[in-house]
């Protein structure tokens, strides 16, 4: 029987020191999620991070996908781009067998935090555009992880030019303003997510690291907007990936998210 691994994290909160427990049962005991009919929904994802090999992520990534999942069966358009964005983000750190850095989600998050706190809004909208671009180059990697996962298993992630290569950068004030914007039905799964950020942020693994800062930077609420005008496209990339014929749908997604900042 193929396995499935339930993890529970031990700790109680954020503060609390980081530890988890995995616990292997039988995969005819898990329960998949059903379509509902919605494009971002926790089926469609669930189908969308099948091209991955899950069994390399850690505990604490794992956590976080699975309250993407649970965001996506929000009806709820904030919730839905969260989902959809956080799907890319996850799909886009596993993407290459090499890790790159996290150079440029630490820069969006540095300049967004910084920005608006001046009430800089050009300077919140140059980021994101900027960001836009990062995540363009990483959806093309995930098109290429659905249709031939051996050949990016050599593959180097984007790398930058940053101090620390980007794995310190204002974690709190973004995870404040992420809390802000979540919508009530919701706001105890972006908790959730918060604790699990928390720990990939303070990690070791420069994979961790690098994951914390990425989904940390698509759930900004700069981000947010920029996929609540584009979740059709975002809907349609996610559900041509298990087929491996996603590249069409990867273009109209690029294009209507550079449209959108």
């Amino acid at each position: 029987m193929l396995p499935v691994v339930l993890v529970l994290l031990v700790a109680t909160s954020a503060l609390a020191a980081p530890g988890a427990y995995l616990n292997i049962i039988s995969i005819d005991e898990a329960i998949p999620p059903k379509d509902s009919g919605r494009g971002v929904s926790a089926f469609r994802i669930d189908q969308a991070t099948e091209i991955s090999n899950e069994g390399e992520i850690s505990a604490y990534l794992l956590t976080f996908a699975q309250t993407t999942k649970d965001l996506g069966n929000d009806a709820d358009r904030v919730s839905q781009a969260l989902a959809a964005a956080q799907t890319i983000a996850y799909l886009g750190t596993v993407s290459s067998g090499v890790p790159g850095d996290a150079c440029a989600p630490a820069d969006l998050i540095n300049t967004v935090v910084s920005a608006s706190r001046s009430g800089n809004n050009q300077a919140v909208r140059s980021a994101t555009a900027k960001f836009v671009s990062y995540l363009s180059s990483l959806i093309d990697n995930i098109v290429e992880l659905s249709v031939n996962p051996e050949s990016v298993r050599f593959a180097v992630g984007p790398r930058g030019n940053c101090a620390a290569g980007g794995r310190n950068y204002q974690f709190e004030a973004a995870w404040d303003s992420i809390l802000a914007s979540a919508p009530a039905s919701s706001t105890h799964l972006v908790n959730e997510q918060y604790c699990a950020a928390k720990r990939l942020f303070k990690g070791f693994s420069v994979v961790s690291n690098n994951a914390g800062a990425l989904l940390t930077a698509v759930s900004l609420p700069s981000v947010n907007q920029a996929f609540q005008n584009v979740l059709p496209q975002a809907a349609n990339f996610l559900a041509a990936l298990p087929s491996g014929n996603a590249a069409s749908a990867a273009s109209a997604l690029k294009q209507a998210l550079y449209n959108s900042v």
